[in-house]
């Protein structure tokens, strides 16, 4: 056991080469990119949300509202200067504002007039880049009227998005959700944003969304008196008149009053949208109020940095191969890969309430690989030790094959004949999980015990036992002496053998919780018979197409979910004294022939009426499928279920029947199922 733990060690290596292919492939970003989207959408703990603050949008209301009065996006900026001084007069704590002013209008009376109400706001804030505040709040302006600059008016509206086009950092220094803080707010660059949800659902969140429609229509007068009042457009004289007015009263500043405001744009002609992971797209002005609710909070989410993902992802490989260090079975290394996965994935998840991100892409890749290179090399060794065990086993010689040499020492020298005969395979289910639970002193002797029972049934219907390859059994019947009737021998030697298993079960195998089964093929045909090998070493067996048919029908059990299968000419020479039931048109590999293999229910007379029943109306129903009556097979397959349910090839054919009732099969269709594999 010790050397099965150096050697699933050593895929350490190769493993962590192919995790770190992915860790930097696009393919991990992406993954990563995904769970963050998805438990954003669904987050364990909804973030809190500030009780102050409201979004006025430029919405479709708003957009009819201005058309009616003969005006289109982008409006005449005076209408801007009538939002922000109606929303500054209804008593807004803070207006901050996702337009962006880069151009000057072809109206200079309408920029100098959003400049001037702008400034003498001190509540507005508007929206800037790095490179280029708004067009009518250049540098010679603000350093000619200093007094309304003395904090910071503007913020950035540039968003980092991903390369997939989301945003989902924000870069809080000199933004515009920082703005909205007395100080501005600060916090380390490339931290992630906690959605609160798309804008859609803030309303049964408590946060006012509101139209820019009414706002604009009351601030209509109060811009025509400041203008009046100072002609020349001058912030001082505005904030001055804006001193005097009265303030705005009513549902539309209550709506706002003592709030922080976000002004934005939600129509579908201003195109002022963004990628967020909780929307397809939202207005951009989410974007900045979503910010604005983290840092009030405190919530904005820390990465965990991605040069850490790799060592996560060696501890997570290193505990799996841990856990298979001391035996081959893979129940350890599955129940430690599965729960690793799911404290990944719901650390990963629960984290994100707490403020951290976990990327969990790059260690569920080292846990799926490390558990494909473990279960790899369990079959590997699996095939390695029961190679060690066919060896203990394969060079016996049976008693007929002495007693031929002695009557006939000629047969000795190498060469063979033409025969016809049946040739018996059988291997054992569960023999490796069995061989993991006993040591192999007691192994031994339940395969002792096993080939001698089996060799036993084998020898009382008059076979030769042809080799034991470990835990499988190979022999034939009529060869070396002539047996009539050798199929029906084969058949009834198989029948008990396949029972005989139970003592073995009772005896060893139901002690340690497994549960050994039978596998048996049986095929009729004519083989080449004789001596093979060398000089030094011979074998007295049978070889050809037929033998090789008997290997693949063995083996095609755990297909069919079958103990005995027969080949054709098997099932056509014990038909009227053994009951068997055909279960398809079988291709195998290495063969472009198909044949009609058959299961072996037993002696028709000891049969229960139940059993009975199913093999009459399952035959029924084949024979309606590889003719072609499809709903004919499925009302008799039906049947067969119903008395018998759990049948594999009973289910398997039944479905075919249904799907063809419906779509009938294309021309040339043939009944026939190909085995790809051995």
């Amino acid at each position: 056991m010790r050397k099965s733990s150096s050697l699933r060690w050593r895929w350490l290596l190769p493993v962590l080469a192919l995790v770190g292919l992915f860790h930097w492939s696009p393919v991990s970003r992406a993954l990563d990119r995904a769970f963050f989207d998805a438990a954003s959408r669904h987050p364990l703990r909804a973030p809190s949300i500030p009780a102050n603050s409201a979004i006025v949008l430029i919405d479709e209301h708003t957009m009819k509202a201005m058309s009616e009065l003969g005006l289109r996006w982008p409006f005449p900026r005076t209408i801007f200067a009538r939002l922000l001084v109606a929303l500054h007069q209804a008593g807004a704590a803070r207006v901050l504002v996702d337009f962006t002013f880069f151009e000057e209008s072809e109206s200079p009376v309408d920029d100098a007039t959003l400049a001037a109400v702008a400034a003498a706001s001190p509540s507005v804030i508007l929206a800037c880049t790095q490179e280029r505040p708004p067009a009518f709040w250049g540098k010679d302006f603000v350093v000619a009227h200093p007094a309304f600059f003395l904090k910071p008016r503007t913020g950035f509206v540039e968003f980092p998005a991903d390369s997939d086009g989301v945003a989902r950092t924000y870069v809080t220094a000199g933004s515009l959700a920082a703005a909205a803080f007395d100080p501005p707010a600060t916090a380390p660059a490339g931290r992630l944003i906690r959605w609160q949800g798309p804008l859609n659902k803030l309303g049964a969140k408590g946060v006012p969304v509101l139209s820019a429609a009414p706002y604009i229509d009351a601030g209509r007068p109060i811009i025509d008196r400041l203008q009046a009042a100072d002609p020349d457009l001058g912030p001082e004289k505005f904030a001055a008149t804006l001193a005097r007015e009265t303030g705005l009263s009513g549902p539309l500043a209550e709506a706002v009053r003592g709030r922080t405001v976000f002004v934005g744009t939600n129509a579908s002609s201003t195109s002022d949208f963004k990628p967020v992971p909780v929307g397809d797209v939202q207005p951009g002005i989410l974007l900045h109020w979503t910010a604005w609710t983290n840092l009030a909070g405190g919530e904005l989410i820390t990465p965990l940095p991605r040069a850490a993902l790799p060592w996560v992802a060696l501890a997570v490989a290193g505990l799996i191969i841990w856990a298979g260090r001391r035996q081959l079975e893979l129940t350890p290394p599955l129940v430690a890969a599965g729960v690793l996965a799911a404290m990944l994935v719901g650390g990963s998840y629960a984290a994100l309430s707490a403020g951290w991100y976990f990327p969990p892409a790059t260690p569920l890749a080292a846990v799926l690989l490390t558990l494909l290179g473990v279960v790899a090399e369990s079959f590997w060794i699996e095939q390695e030790r029961k190679r060690e065990i066919q060896s203990m086993f394969g060079a016996y010689v049976d008693p007929a094959v002495v007693a031929q040499l002695v009557r006939n020492p000629e047969s000795i020298r190498l060469g063979g004949e033409r025969r016809e005969a049946t040739v018996f395979f059988s291997d054992l289910a569960g023999f490796t999980d069995l061989s993991e639970k006993l040591p192999p002193e007691q192994m031994v002797e339940v395969v002792n015990a096993y080939l001698e029972q089996t060799s036993e049934c084998l020898h009382r219907h008059g076979a030769y036992v042809d080799k034991y390859i470990g835990d499988a059994v190979m022999a034939v019947f009529g060869v070396p002496q002539a047996l009539p009737n050798h199929a029906v021998a084969a058949c009834r030697s198989a029948l008990e053998a396949y029972r005989a298993i139970d003592a073995i079960n009772a005896q060893y195998a139901a002690k340690v919780g497994v549960k050994l089964k039978v596998r048996i093929g049986l095929n009729t045909g004519e083989m080449i018979v004789g001596n093979l090998g060398s000089s030094r070493k011979k074998n007295y067996t049978v070889m050809g197409d037929a033998v090789n048919l008997a290997s693949r029908l063995e083996g095609a059990n755990k297909v069919f979910g079958t103990g005995i299968l027969l080949g054709h000419e098997t099932a056509l020479r014990v038909q009227g004294v053994l009951a068997t039931r055909p279960l398809a048109r079988l291709r195998v590999k290495g063969k472009a022939q198909a044949i009609e293999v058959h299961t072996l229910h037993g002696v028709p007379a000891e049969l229960s009426s139940t059993e009975c029943d199913f093999i009459a109306a399952y035959r029924g129903g084949y024979d309606a499928y590889v003719n072609g009556r499809f709903a004919e097979g499925a009302e008799a397959l039906g049947r067969a279920d119903g008395i018998i349910p759990g049948d594999l090839t009973t289910a398997r054919l039944r479905a075919e029947c249904e799907r063809y009732s419906l779509t009938p099969p294309p021309a040339g269709w043939e009944p026939i199922l190909t085995l790809d594999s051995k």
